[in-house]
């Protein structure tokens, strides 16, 4: 991960807002305090995932251990807004919604 302007929007200024780099743990654990799963990270830039899912799905992802409310309902917001976002801009979309509302008889 290299970080770019997208990474410090919504002000995070002296910060990745996708918490790069990552902290490296040598193994993963289960943490007792936080009550949750520290995943193993060699690289502190890359991002966490499996290597058999690499390899037989052959696709990008990030792996995230979900154990809380909060972080499913997180997960499922952000999933359903990116299989859902639109490829149309929004001045394009306006564009066609002034066309179509200029078309409606009197």
């Amino acid at each position: 991960h290299t970080c770019r302007a997208v990474c410090h929007k919504y002000g995070n200024d002296d910060r990745c807002r996708f918490l790069f780099p990552h902290e490296i743990v040598e193994t993963s654990y289960f943490d007792q305090e936080t009550n949750s799963i520290v995943l193993m990270c060699r690289d502190g830039n890359v991002n966490y995932f499996n290597p058999y899912l690499l390899v037989f799905c052959r696709h990008n992802h990030d792996i995230k251990c979900i154990l809380s409310g909060k972080g499913a309902k997180a997960a499922m917001f952000y999933i359903s807004d990116y299989i859902t976002k639109m490829d149309l801009k929004m001045y394009e979309v306006l564009s066609l919604l002034s066309r179509a509302v200029a078309r409606i008889p009197e």
